[in-house]
């Protein structure tokens, strides 16, 4: 293949899986240099997608209509897809999906080479306790040698308009953000993965009295958690921000404290030091080795844990797992990160 080679990357959402889906950018540009590349996704994430750069042409599919339209809606989204593929080739075509239902979506894609992770071959399978970045990477790249190679995320290109010093305000105090909503998307509640909310305001409460200035962010669906932090002194910035707002954020800020969400996630494309939370999911499948994160695994321990198969989780009404995590460990893992700013 040239530098002519077309590539197809499909994956609609959510937020932390084309983040995670992201390095496959990456893993062409290194054996496909000057591929043009096409991703189809949801319009959630679209900004996202064409803040990494690298993608030539992007699609975009209205999410709510697919997955919970009419019959109608949900007709005519996989019809005005299946118009844009139509006569298209492509050299590779990347569906990032185990559900074979999915490969319905991409019927009239004509393509020399087709891989997904609903195949019992090795080579195209989502492999359980490996990061997912590194699996995705390993669609393109192949298993040989393919150990000895880490995954990278792309560079985003943030607009010139910095918005994070309106957000945020001018501080000395250190900056630490709380995500403690999220771990939703449009198919499903995972309230699993959660941290308690009073967990949260604790740890708040802590943070402020050590001089720290809080944060609160989160999509309109976690306005709910705002009323928890009555009382105290915090910034407010749950449904004010866009997908790249929020990386500008983090990229002016010091700490993100959170569970498994798509902002754990997102906040791997920035600069800022990550406190992740983890409980019924297996955190080596989420954070690289390589990423700046510190992990807190609360079911680490655990017969039960890790309970999650990708799709959905063990019946169970009394999440051990997070509860487990104590707010003295993730202030001890703040104060580690600060100290280390400091030197």
């Amino acid at each position: 293949m040239n530098r002519s080679t077309k590539i197809l990357i499909f994956k609609l959402g959510a937020i932390g899986d084309v983040v995670m889906a992201s390095s496959l950018i990456t893993a062409i540009d290194e054996k496909y240099p000057g591929a043009e590349i096409t991703w189809v996704c949801g319009k959630i994430v679209e900004p996202l997608v064409s803040s990494f750069g690298r993608v030539n042409k992007i699609y975009s599919i209205d999410e709510k209509k697919l997955y919970h339209g009419s019959f109608l809606k949900k007709f005519t989204t996989i019809f005005n897809l299946w118009k844009y593929l139509a006569g298209k080739r492509f050299h590779i075509v990347l569906n990032c999906y185990r559900d074979r239902r999915y490969k319905i979506l991409l019927l009239p894609v004509s393509t020399g080479i087709y891989k997904d992770f609903g195949s019992s071959n090795e080579e195209n399978f989502l492999l359980a306790g490996r990061y997912h970045s590194d699996e995705y990477s390993r669609m393109i790249l192949g298993n040989n040698d393919w150990q000895l190679q880490n995954s990278r995320l792309p560079r985003i290109k943030l607009s010139a308009q910095n918005r994070a010093e309106e957000l945020l305000g001018n501080t000395k105090s250190p900056r630490v953000i709380l995500a403690p909503g999220g771990s939703k998307n449009i198919l499903r509640n995972d309230d699993l993965r959660r941290w308690d909310i009073t967990n949260y305001v604790e740890l708040a409460k802590k943070l402020i009295a050590g001089g720290n200035k809080i944060i609160l962010v989160g999509a309109d669906s976690d306005s709910w958690v705002v009323q928890e932090f009555s009382g105290l002194p915090f910034i407010n910035l749950i449904s004010k921000t866009d997908l790249l707002d929020l990386i500008d954020i983090f990229n002016n800020s010091e700490i993100l404290v959170t569970h498994d969400t798509g902002i754990l996630h997102l906040a791997k494309l920035s600069s800022i030091k990550i406190v992740a939370l983890f409980g019924p999911v297996n955190p080596k499948e989420r954070i690289g080795i390589n990423e700046n994160a510190e992990i807190l695994w609360g079911g680490a321990k655990l017969p039960c844990s890790p309970c999650y198969n990708g799709k959905t989780f063990a019946e169970c009404s009394n999440n051990i797992c997070m509860q487990n995590i104590s707010v003295e460990s993730v202030i001890e893992r703040i104060k580690n990160f600060l100290k280390q700013n400091s030197n």
